[in-house]
């Protein structure tokens, strides 16, 4: 029995390709690249430059959103790459913004804001978690929804208030007790069972394409004139469709139900 495993080892290490395609290599790297701006963020929460740790994780954002996008694109996708993703989005939104956060308060300063942040980062690993094991599983009136709130808009969310209380001259909220309050509902929110769009497949009306279009246009042209109320404003309109997804999920599920009760 020993020699036979030995044997299928080999014949499964033999298997393996000897050389792979830059259109397998290339989603990997932007993967990767998504991880390294989310250590600049980092390096740069250590020395307390806090807009350039908004505008890395913007940046590191549109990476993880192009990685998936054109591995499927390239037909490149694998589950090395789905593995990397994950592990990139654990550490760039799923750990850098809470520690982030712990830093911009004061550190050492805020003992309990240290426990909400190790709860954020939990969190993050049991979403990312959920996610994966539940990606063959859904039906067809949920792919275009996310159970809870994933990673890297959790980790927006996380960084709001250090652009978003000096915007609005709300300086006294930043106190242990807001942020931290703050910080553990957006943890639980990634675990919660709360649909939330995923804009995966979101399809645009004909007559609002254009709109859409020059909408979409100034929302750039604003997020790199001004990174800081760029994602302020970003953010803002993210939490405007959290309230608002729960109500077309349901709306699918009881047409998808009653469709099949008919049938």
């Amino acid at each position: 029995m020993k020699i036979r495993g030995i044997k299928l080892a080999r014949k499964a290490f033999s298997d393996r390709p000897k050389k792979f395609s830059i259109t397998w290599l290339l989603p990997n790297f932007l993967t990767i690249c998504a991880l390294i701006f989310g250590l600049q963020a980092f390096y740069h929460g250590m020395l307390e430059n806090w807009n350039l740790v908004i505008i890395f994780i913007i940046i590191a954002a549109v990476f993880d959103l192009l990685d998936g996008r054109v591995a499927r694109l390239l037909k490149s996708t694998s589950n090395f790459g789905m593995y990397l993703d994950s592990l990139s989005d654990f550490v760039v939104f799923g750990t850098i913004p809470p520690i982030t956060i712990y830093f911009w308060m004061g550190g050492t300063k805020n003992q309990y804001l240290w426990i909400v942040a190790v709860l954020f980062i939990i969190c993050s690993a049991l979403r990312l978690a959920r996610f994966n094991s539940e990606l063959s599983d859904k039906p067809t009136y949920a792919k275009n929804y996310f159970s809870g709130i994933p990673t890297p808009a959790a980790a927006f969310l996380a960084l709001l208030p250090i652009t978003g209380l000096e915007i609005f001259a709300l300086n006294e909220f930043k106190t242990e007790f807001y942020i931290s309050i703050w910080i553990s509902l957006i943890a639980i929110g990634m675990v919660s069972n709360l649909p939330t769009f995923s804009g995966k497949v979101m399809l645009v009306p004909r007559k609002f394409v254009i709109p859409f279009l020059i909408f979409l246009g100034i929302l750039s042209h604003y997020i790199i004139s001004d990174p800081t109320k760029g994602f302020t404003l970003l953010v803002l309109i993210y939490i405007i469709t959290i309230p608002i997804s729960p109500v077309f999920y349901y709306r699918l599920r009881s047409k998808f139900e009653k469709n099949n009760k008919n049938n």
